[in-house]
């Protein structure tokens, strides 16, 4: 019982590493900031669905999310909210926030004394 339980992480915006409180608000993020057409300001729930929509609406193509760290631009990656954010970033996201240099996986106990 002294052992504190590892608290569930908060959801994180893959695309600029913001974290929120609750996976709606994160939604709401994404469709504002990397998901709104820069033309008509419409806020979509993808990438691939902003890309669509500036390509059939306005005959525009667009090849990266705006406002995206530079790594994290692929317009094809299809993330809403938490889902589809690619397994090795999320692994790579926890090992960050909870300072432990080693990398591995995510289960069972924690290390030795």
């Amino acid at each position: 019982m002294g052992r504190k339980k590892k608290k569930a992480s908060k959801p994180w915006c893959w695309y600029c590493n913001r974290e929120f409180d609750d996976e709606k608000i994160l939604v709401q993020h994404q469709k504002a900031k990397h998901f709104k057409c820069h033309i008509c300001h419409k806020k979509l729930y993808t990438g691939p669905g902003l890309s669509i929509h500036c390509m059939q609406v306005h005959k525009e193509s667009i090849d990266k999310v705006p406002n995206s760290l530079p790594n994290r631009s692929n317009i094809e990656i299809e993330i809403y909210g938490m889902e589809g954010i690619p397994p090795d970033d999320i692994r790579e996201h926890e090992r960050q926030k909870n300072g432990n240099g080693g990398g591995g996986g995510g289960g069972g106990g924690g290390g030795g004394s």
